[in-house]
């Protein structure tokens, strides 16, 4: 059944009503949800995956919308660039914010899971489903980030424990992922609308910068080359020029990274250059003139 604006009327008064009660609880459709005046957490993220999994199985295309005309504040908390500010603070426990950005990236994997249909010929909520995507790319960033930040806490020892490196590496491997299913999504031109896949191509080349600069040598070889490919061969001519314009902003970056790698560790002294040279003493004697 399809949704309708008589349905959707008491959505609008509750929205409503809410703002000027803070502590009020929020319902859509009979299932409860955030409180959407706020930046929201994890635990905020589950409840509203189990509010909205509900929803789904017993009513067709209500899950909030984008733009829509009363579902709208609710996906654009859902999406919110506020949501981060807690894992940002740094009078916060580093260890907390990280462990929090760890498992709201995973709920945004669940969220997306809802909002994703691919036995279906067209997405129905195309634009919904890459927004989620943008916005888990900022998460899994801010999480390098963190990482990054914690990693340099440890002592040089702990940072060797099979433990941390094995962490760090599954943490990459997901970047890694991640980032190849945003640039998948870019080809899917009969799933999703243009209008959807050039406004998500705009939103990743916006994102991914930030996140880039955190995967291995190899993936990032790899992006660069299925970015140069798409800013050449895709459908689309806004998405070729989205990726054109994305294109040095990488390869610069990638640059400035191997740089880095390339300089020697502070305190370590510069590799001196082999001298394949005899001794003075071993040399071979020069021949006397005249002599062959």
């Amino acid at each position: 059944m399809t949704l309708t604006r008589r349905l959707l009327w008491p959505l609008a008064i509750l929205l409503l009503v809410s703002s000027r009660l803070p502590a009020a609880e929020l319902f859509y459709l009979g299932q409860k949800i955030p409180d959407i005046q706020r930046p929201w957490s994890s635990g905020d993220y589950r409840l509203l995956i189990e509010a909205l999994d509900k929803i789904d199985k017993t009513q067709v295309n209500a899950l909030p919308r984008r733009s829509g005309e009363f579902t709208g504040p609710i996906y654009q908390r859902m999406t919110s660039p506020d949501n981060f500010k807690p894992q940002l603070n740094i009078y916060a426990p580093l260890e907390l914010r990280q462990n929090e950005a760890r498992e709201v990236l995973f709920q945004l994997k669940e969220l997306m899971r809802l909002y994703f249909d691919f036995k279906a010929v067209q997405q129905p909520y195309g634009a919904e489903a890459l927004g989620l995507m943008t916005y888990s790319l900022r998460q899994q960033a801010i999480l390098f980030t963190l990482t990054t930040e914690f990693w340099m806490t440890l002592a040089a020892s702990e940072q060797g424990s099979p433990v941390r490196l094995k962490g760090l590496g599954e943490t990459k491997a997901a970047a890694a992922m991640l980032t190849s299913s945003a640039i998948d999504y870019l080809d899917l031109t009969k799933q999703f609308d243009r209008e959807e896949l050039v406004l998500y191509s705009a939103e990743l080349a916006k994102q991914l910068p930030d996140l880039f600069v955190h995967l291995q040598q190899p993936v990032r070889v790899d992006l660069l080359t299925r970015i140069e490919t798409l800013s050449r061969q895709h459908a689309y001519t806004e998405v070729r020029s989205n990726m054109a314009d994305l294109l040095p902003v990488l390869s610069a970056i990638q640059d400035d990274v191997s740089r880095q790698l390339a300089k020697p560790a502070p305190g370590t002294a510069p590799v001196k250059r082999l001298d394949l040279s005899l001794p003075a003493s071993e040399a071979t004697p020069a021949l006397p003139a005249g002599k062959p």
